[in-house]
């Protein structure tokens, strides 16, 4: 998201992705505004009100958090996005898995998925965020630790990371057992940056260590799915992804590759930064390995 006001699109996604910390009855608008975009652009907010069984209030608020004015700002950008034919690839899937798919099918489907988990993160991410998040680990020097936090299949990812940082000579800390990573937390300190990965943003771990290394005063980053989830109440930088929940997959699924590149991004920023030592480095752990190939 490059200013304060979204455009179509990004009001489309930025919905999904808030959808989830929303009230029962905001969460039915954003989930309206994000699934049945196409409907709305007919609408005003009393036929939308009265289709949701909503107050024109709760409408015009979930738009106010969507960083529209109010309803007729909202309809408008969507409208205008509509109108344009700019209507996102995943407009064209109609259907989920379903039991009669051959694996001609489920093979275009996942990759399908995916491809619009990274087209969409690609238009909803805070470049702003990012830049910062990039800054910060950019600066770390000395005695000063890069912590990577996550869990299951978020810490794989944390995992993959730490893998290629130690291929161009910056090492990081990754505890997978959740008392080893609150021990390390609270010896965080000020120049440190913890860098966490929790889809849902509602893992207590996570949030748990996010609170104790930002009060010790370290950097905090969150890559999550949910742009207001809990755990950014306790993050300085959030990157998120965007990505749709399917019955069989769920929405991890596609937000693993998203979130993959997320973390992709800043490891190219931190090894161009240290261009002559990354490619040392990166010779000198690859000759490492070498006997171990045949």
């Amino acid at each position: 998201m490059h200013a304060d006001k979204l455009k179509g699109k990004e009001i489309i996604l930025y919905a999904r992705s808030l959808s989830p910390s929303l009230s029962k009855k905001e969460k039915r608008i954003a989930n309206f505004i994000s699934n049945q975009y196409q409907e709305l652009t007919n609408m005003t907010i009393s036929n939308l009100a009265k289709h949701l069984q909503v107050s024109e209030s709760s409408i015009t608020k979930v738009c106010k958090k969507l960083r529209c004015e109010g309803f007729y700002e909202l309809k408008h950008a969507i409208t205008e996005y509509v109108a344009n034919g700019e209507e996102s690839i995943s407009d064209e899937l109609h259907e989920d898995f379903i039991h009669t798919d051959d694996n001609d099918n489920i093979l275009e489907k996942v990759f399908l998925y995916s491809m619009i988990a990274l087209q969409d993160t690609l238009a909803v991410i805070n470049r702003s965020a990012l830049s910062k998040a990039i800054a910060a680990l950019q600066s770390l020097k000395g005695e000063s630790k890069l912590i990577l936090v996550g869990n299951g299949g978020s810490g794989i990812l944390c995992e993959d990371f730490q893998h290629k940082l130690l291929k161009i000579g910056i090492f990081s800390v990754l505890y997978r057992d959740s008392h080893m990573q609150l021990m390390g937390a609270s010896l965080a300190k000020q120049g440190d940056v913890v860098v966490g990965v929790s889809h849902s943003g509602t893992s207590t771990d996570v949030i748990n260590i996010f609170k104790a290394a930002q009060e010790n005063g370290a950097m905090t980053i969150c890559v999550t799915n949910h742009v207001m989830s809990p755990v950014t109440e306790f993050s300085d930088v959030v990157l998120h992804s965007s990505a749709r929940n399917s019955p069989i997959t769920g929405e991890n699924a596609a937000a693993r590759i998203a979130q993959l590149n997320i973390l992709d991004v800043l490891f190219t920023a931190l090894s161009l930064h240290r261009q002559n030592l990354s490619y040392k480095n990166l010779l000198k752990t690859q000759e490492s390995v070498s006997s171990h190939r045949t």
